[in-house]
């Protein structure tokens, strides 16, 4: 069954906050089986809150609406309720009550405006609120079939309400939905969707979405069923076919991000990372390398550069446990990952050095648009050929190439 969501405020329209409401509901709805098909973002606007919430009615089986349900002459989503499905707004003893209660429990006046909060369309209940003084809305709208309710805006007393007091109220659904999220590096978001192939048609299920953020391509698929054997059953053979077509540019799940990954790897295969670095990735892999290390420190942050790498290098040096990385990255000065006449490393500007057993490769990395944009895609790109060197991807050669 169709729901969607609806943000009041001119705030959020605005830019001066942001909606993470219909985010936060939009998960729930979807773990109990309801597919969100619309999230709306509007303004303080009576007449076109209204047009809204009329045309939702029409379109969907559930619309919950965040935002509104203050004391202040702005909030309007009652009077837009009362106003959209023709239903006075009338006043609910027990709401009054209770807000009249937590007043005098914190010892403070309570204003007139507060009574606005306890009004009601006429058919409607209030949704109770155990942690501030605006009551939900509940409103079961016969003639279109479809359950509306409101929620506070303040996203602590919405979260704790729906849990408490609506989640048992919505309609029953059979569906079940499950989403595994995989996390790729290596494909541009049209390279991966080609490899793909027939898996992101619209329409399939499970369906498959594709979404790219600093270089990082994340696929979430989507599968409904009847229940979560029927889920799992209809997810294992798309997972298979994406590790399949994409390999080891798949590097995780979830919020997995690729210096967690390799940081684990390092621990796991007890491997010391040694790294220096200079302008091409501008003490981004340091920063994210360096905190919460498992397993005791697998990252050593050099103090300055390794001797013969000019001052806008980056260098990443590995070594096992029987040296130090200090030793190792001195050992490695004059590896031939990338050399002048004299044999020493120079790593240029725009370029980076992974070197270590088995591993001699110069990456150059692209520089196009912002900086910082260009500072994020290299120094996964480096991660990114440390990761695969971990898993043996890497043949033991002398490598540059161009991204």
């Amino acid at each position: 069954m169709n729901a969607e969501l609806i943000a009041v405020g001119s705030e959020l329209t605005s830019g001066a906050s942001l909606d993470t409401n219909s985010q936060w509901l939009s998960r729930e709805l979807e773990g109990r089986g309801w597919n969100v098909t619309r999230h709306t973002t509007i303004a303080d606007d009576l007449p076109a809150i209204v047009e809204t919430l009329q045309a939702a009615a029409v379109r969907s089986r559930l619309v919950l609406l965040t935002g509104g349900l203050g004391p202040t002459r702005d909030d309007i989503t009652r009077e837009a309720l009362s106003t959209a499905f023709e239903q006075p707004l009338v006043e609910d003893d027990d709401s009054l009550a209770h807000i009249a209660a937590l007043f005098a429990r914190l010892g403070r006046r309570m204003w007139s405006r507060n009574r606005v909060q306890a009004l009601r369309p006429r058919d409607a209940v209030p949704i109770r609120n155990n942690h501030g003084t605006a009551p939900g809305i509940l409103m079961q709208l016969s003639d279109c079939s479809c359950v509306m309710a409101a929620l506070p805006g303040v996203p602590r007393e919405m979260k704790l309400m729906f849990e408490e007091q609506l989640a048992a109220h919505l309609p029953a659904t059979t569906a079940v939905v499950r989403r595994v999220v995989l996390r790729t590096f290596g494909f541009g978001e049209s390279h991966a969707e080609e490899r793909l192939g027939d898996l992101t048609e619209r329409g399939r299920n499970p369906e498959v979405g594709i979404t790219a953020s600093a270089a990082v391509i994340s696929l979430s698929v989507t599968a409904r069923g009847a229940s979560e054997k029927d889920c799992d059953h209809l997810l294992q053979p798309v997972l298979k076919t994406i590790h399949e077509r994409l390999g080891n540019a798949v590097f995780g799940f979830g919020s997995d991000e690729l210096h967690t990954v390799v940081r684990d790897l390092l621990a796991q295969k007890n491997v010391t990372l040694s790294l220096s670095e200079g302008s091409t990735t501008g003490g981004l892999l340091s920063q994210w390398l360096s905190s919460e290390q498992p397993n005791g420190a697998c990252v050593v942050i050099e103090d300055g550069l390794i001797p013969g790498t000019q001052d806008t290098s980056d260098l990443l040096t590995l070594c096992g446990s029987a040296g130090t990385a200090a030793d190792y990255a001195v050992a490695t000065s004059h590896a031939s990952a990338a050399s002048d006449s004299d044999g020493e490393i120079v790593v240029k500007a725009g370029q980076i050095a992974v070197v270590g057993p088995g591993l001699k490769r110069v990456v150059d990395v692209d520089f196009a648009g912002n900086l910082g944009i260009f500072r994020e895609r290299a120094a996964r790109i480096a991660l990114n050929v440390l990761r695969l060197h971990l898993l043996s991807e890497f043949e033991p050669t002398t490598t540059a190439c161009s991204r």
